[in-house]
């Protein structure tokens, strides 16, 4: 088994984290204060942006089953069979609904809490209300450990992922390019397949961030982070369709006149895209620019001498799909560029 620093760090934040709230139950005089380290152990995540969410869900989901759990102690008679049985439905019901909603395993959990610890209590309502209480203790103390101490942000990993999926679009939008210039070459169907399903998990990423991140690191947020998200990604469904474009046709191709316009256009977009990403303060457009309207003037070019004409129509097709892809792969991560 390995372990990474993050895997230490995380140890070490719950190991502080559950300290803390076995700290405050004793100076409390809670009689049930290892729920709170409980609970502190099970909201305790490695990202600041899950610590966040499973706290709001174990908020809700105390509140909710507290509530149900005292309601069982005063309805139910005082026997085991009883109790028994009002658990098995309870549990029964809540444990159904924990596919929709991760709450409600957690209520479930605060039943069995406040039923089993609960049954021979004189005062439910106050019972009740301690176990939420040492519930709350344990959440706030894996909350102020998760922001506070050695805090690792979704945010941070996003960029860290953008970063390495631009190098991984540069690189195969090269191979694309040399694969089209030399006769326009088949090239493996998935090549970009992963690419492609990783910039989607960036969306379910960029989410998390906006719920649970933002709002405590205003500071660090980056607006131009959906941008990116969604630049990165019609990037990645171009060299797709530049793959596609590539394998229509036999490997029986043409040279191409404009193949150094090309390849520097491909360049020029792989490094602006990767620039951005890494967070350069300016990244420099004017290569990018220049190269764009190289190639277009290179095309206007060869369009108006007639070289075309020895395309037949699916070629030729071939020829202007490929084209307008790569284009409109740089034209998006100019347009990026620019913003940012």
């Amino acid at each position: 088994m390995k372990f990474s620093s993050t895997n230490i760090i995380h140890g070490f934040k719950t190991a502080i984290a559950a300290s803390l709230s076995y700290s405050i139950t004793v100076l409390l005089n809670l009689d049930y204060g290892h729920w709170a380290v409980l609970s502190t152990v099970i909201v305790m995540q490695v990202y600041v942006a899950d610590s966040v969410e499973i706290c709001l869900y174990r908020f809700i989901a105390s509140i909710t089953g507290a509530v149900i759990g005292v309601m069982i102690l005063i309805i139910i008679p005082e026997s085991s069979y009883w109790i028994g049985c009002s658990l098995f439905v309870a549990i029964g019901i809540y444990s159904s609904f924990a596919r929709y909603k991760v709450r409600n395993r957690m209520s479930v959990i605060t039943i069995v809490i406040i039923v089993m610890t609960g049954k021979y209590v004189q005062d439910v309502f106050i019972f009740g209300l301690y176990r939420v209480l040492e519930i709350c203790i344990g959440m706030f103390c894996a909350f102020i450990v998760s922001i506070s101490i050695l805090p690792k942000r979704k945010i941070d990993v996003l960029n860290e992922r953008l970063q390495e999926q631009a190098k991984e679009c540069s690189e195969k939008c090269q191979i694309l390019v040399d694969a089209f210039i030399s006769k326009q070459q088949n090239v493996n169907e998935t090549l970009v397949d992963d690419l492609i399903k990783d910039v989607w998990a960036n969306h379910e990423l960029l989410q998390k961030i906006y719920q649970n991140e933002a709002l405590i690191y205003q500071k660090r947020f980056n607006e131009n982070m959906s941008t990116k998200v969604s630049t990165l990604n019609r990037s990645a469904e171009r060299l797709r369709n530049m793959i596609r474009t590539l394998n229509s046709l036999d490997n029986n191709g043409h040279d191409i006149i404009m193949s150094l316009e090309l390849e520097k256009l491909s360049e020029e977009s792989g490094k602006t895209l990767v620039m951005v990403m890494m967070n350069e303060p300016s990244p420099t457009v004017d290569d990018l620019k220049d190269a764009i309207i190289s190639v277009n003037k290179k095309f206007l070019e060869i369009r108006e001498k007639g070289f075309i004409r020895k395309f037949d129509s699916k070629r030729l097709i071939q020829i202007f799909s490929f084209y307008s892809s790569l284009l409109y792969f740089a034209e998006d991560i100019l347009t990026l560029a620019k913003n940012h």
